[in-house]
């Protein structure tokens, strides 16, 4: 723990030729972060399955921390035990700023974070949960029925800051009927931020038709074989007044799978929305590749970028924006700006207020690298996190060598290579961060799991799974 020093100092006087004495007033004291200390916390044990997919994070005006996510096993946040031996639980848990437990709850068997970024908070300290429900479960409010055969159904619940519940809705949806696929179709919001007042937008991909409230969408059937008819994701964004009324929304796709990749809110609250678009441009009507787009409050386009050839991996991307309406955005894949370069396989890149590139960057590894998260930086550049293995080089420079296996970075990156920062943690288990949130003194709050990791397939994917659960504020 850094100790912090004081000393009276009095006032110092200078006579000029006047011998006119003259107080010079001591400097101003240095600003001491809301948050305090530094913090380093894990939950769980060896036996616990953390999913990759739904770790998000989330810090208030009085650097309260919130934390969700999906675990199978007994997790102990501080409040008793959550969830069970033999299924998963979806979890919210409070802490204050000194990562004392504030309150915890797990949703009841039948809901889950499906999403990449499923928290946001309000401006009072109020939250927002997004997930899928694959039975009638009753969030707080009510049962909220539907029906869960072959798809699930996206859920928005709101909490006050206490953790009580305010009000849960289910988005309904339906397979069409010419359907003749027999696998599960998921409809998952990925996004959800609030603005200045409150209001908020959610984004997220589907199939088949999703009632949004009021507006219904339906996805375009993949076109491959006239004897076969299939959905596949389309993406959607929505925005929502404060009492959770539906204001507008859009719906954006083609005959291919397309995903959804970051979603976030101007100090203007002008909606930022970016997804990546593989439909084929006769289906969609927009080129292939990765779209940006900006609205209005009301709606309105405001402008809308495609860079074509860049292309987002399984982890997809992150997004957040800047004090002057701009972004940075981040994720495993390639991004190609033109006339600046391409970057890959992990990147990060910053746009200004129109939609205008401003500073890429690659992040890569001798075997792997992803960018998971991202901030703006006052000083133009951004701050990232995710993970590498053996070595991480940032604009092709050798920055840190892991400790065996998958460790977490965090980096900081500009254009002038001599500004760029980078800190590494992990042990010879794995060790990947998932997510960050920032507080208003800019702390950073990076959450993540350990390993060893359980991989639910061939590859290492959102579908994987960690044990432990790390939570660290950095300065």
């Amino acid at each position: 723990m850094t100790k912090l020093r004081f000393f009276l100092v009095a006032p110092l006087f200078v006579l000029g030729c006047t011998e006119t004495a003259q107080e010079i007033p001591p400097p101003a004291p240095t600003p001491t972060s809301v948050c305090g200390e530094m913090l380093d916390l894990t939950f769980g044990t060896a036996e616990s399955r953390t999913n990759l997919a739904g770790l998000s994070v989330a810090v208030d005006g009085a650097c309260n921390t919130i934390l969700v996510g999906m675990t199978q096993g007994l997790i102990d946040f501080g409040g008793g035990y959550l969830g069970s031996e033999d299924a998963p639980v979806a979890f919210v848990a409070k802490f204050d700023a000194s990562g004392k437990h504030v309150w915890s709850r797990g949703l009841p068997n039948g809901a889950a974070f499906e999403g990449k970024d499923v928290l946001a908070l309000d401006p009072q300290g109020g939250i927002l949960l997004a997930g899928s429900l694959r039975a009638d479960v009753d969030l707080g409010g009510g049962l909220l029925g539907g029906e869960y055969v072959r798809a699930n159904h996206p859920f928005l619940l709101r909490l006050d800051a206490d953790g009580n519940h305010v009000w849960s809705r289910r988005l309904p949806g339906n397979l069409p009927d010419d359907v003749n696929y027999s696998g599960g179709f998921a409809r998952v919001v990925e996004g959800v931020t609030f603005d200045s007042e409150g209001n908020f937008v959610i984004s997220g991909r589907f199939v088949g038709t999703l009632d949004l409230g009021g507006v219904t969408v339906t996805s375009v059937p993949e076109a491959w074989d006239e004897n076969f008819v299939n959905y596949k994701p389309d993406v959607f964004v929505a925005r929502y007044d404060t009492k959770g009324e539906l204001l507008w929304a859009k719906k954006y796709g083609g005959d291919t799978s397309d995903y959804p990749a970051g979603l976030d809110v101007t100090p203007a609250g002008e909606v930022i929305f970016v997804y990546n678009q593989f439909s084929l441009p006769e289906a969609a009507g927009e080129p292939i590749g990765l779209h940006v787009k900006k609205y209005s409050p009301d709606g309105e386009m405001l402008w809308s970028k495609v860079f074509e050839d860049s292309v987002l991996a399984g982890f997809r991307g992150n997004v957040a924006v800047t004090d002057d309406g701009g972004l940075v955005l981040g994720g495993e894949g390639q991004l190609v700006f033109g006339g600046i370069g391409t970057f890959g396989p992990a990147f990060v890149g910053r746009l200004d207020s129109k939609g205008d590139p401003v500073l890429g960057v690659s992040v890569t590894g001798n075997t792997a690298a992803v960018v998971t998260a991202v901030a703006p930086e006052g000083s133009g550049g951004v701050r990232a996190v995710g993970w590498f293995e053996d070595t991480l080089l940032v604009h092709g420079k050798t920055m840190a060598g892991s400790n065996g296996g998958l460790d977490g970075f965090d980096v900081h990156v500009e254009w002038d290579d001599t500004a760029n920062t980078v800190s590494t943690f992990g042990a010879e288990a794995d060790e990947l961060a998932l997510a960050m949130a920032q507080s208003k003194d800019g702390d950073r709050v990076i959450v993540g799991v350990e390993g060893p990791l359980v991989h639910l397939d061939e590859s290492l994917s959102p579908y994987s799974q960690g044990t432990r659960i790390f939570l660290r504020r950095r300065r």
